[in-house]
């Protein structure tokens, strides 16, 4: 039991202590070189594709969802209420995406 324990708090302990010092050793290189800038010009420059691919990929979530669902469905089993849950899950997709969008957007404001 012991070990187990043991095992797995060394587990997560490098999870997530070696993206941290790794995080840490990185970003001076980012912070003292252009590269930062380089990317907010070139994602200033792509902004209307970018929002037009996004525009596109979100009119085919919302379009194309329940025929892929469908389809799974006629691949596989599924109950009634699993059926439903997928047919639901893409307004909470829908709804990630376009909130990680907004937060993208307005940080360049």
């Amino acid at each position: 039991m012991i070990k187990h324990y043991i095992r797995s708090s060394i587990i997560v302990l490098i999870q997530t202590v070696l993206p941290i010092i790794a995080l840490l050793a990185i970003a001076p290189w980012f912070i003292n070189s252009n590269l930062l800038t380089r990317w907010q010009s070139t994602f200033t420059t792509i902004q209307p594709l970018f929002l037009g691919l996004h525009g596109v990929l979100y009119l085919s979530l919302v379009l194309l969802w329940p025929r892929l669902i469908l389809r799974l469905q006629n691949q596989h089993q599924i109950t009634t209420e699993q059926l439903n849950t997928a047919l639901k899950t893409r307004w909470y997709l829908l709804g990630i995406f376009v909130f990680i969008d907004i937060l993208m957007i307005g940080g360049k404001l």
